[in-house]
């Protein structure tokens, strides 16, 4: 989740855009049928989705990305097992017990005898199945 969580902000951000500035500041603009009246227009969802539901979606989505607990909770998945550079050396470690790192470095030894230093020598290879 180190990698994931700041990427998961970052595309609730470019997909919701705009939609988490424009929120209405509390539950009482709903009370004012005047304000309500604009939120149910403006602000509505889609796919029958009316626009309280969807005005708390883009709250919940505010408090996990762009509040003071949505921060610290980021912090808190970056260092959550250990210093980032610390979880990759874990999966390495992993990654050396069973058969993936020899099927990772075959893969590439074998994509690389595909290449002299000329460039590439039109060979084909493939990793074994298994």
């Amino acid at each position: 989740m180190s990698d994931a969580y700041p990427r998961v902000i970052d595309l609730v951000r470019r997909c919701v855009a705009s939609g988490l500035i424009y929120l209405p500041s509390s539950a009482k603009d709903f009370a004012n049928p005047e304000i309500d009246g604009y939120l149910a227009r403006y602000v509505r969802g889609s796919n029958g989705i009316d626009h309280k539901e969807r005005i708390k979606i883009m709250k919940l989505l505010w408090d996990a990305t762009g509040t003071e607990f949505g921060g610290r909770h980021a912090l808190y998945e970056l260092n959550y097992a250990g210093t980032p550079e610390e979880v990759r050396l874990q999966i390495y470690r992993g990654a050396e017990r069973g058969p993936l790192l020899r099927e990772m470095e075959a893969l590439v030894e074998g994509c690389m005898s595909d290449y002299d230093e000329h460039g590439w020598t039109g060979k084909t290879w493939l990793p074994p199945l298994g």
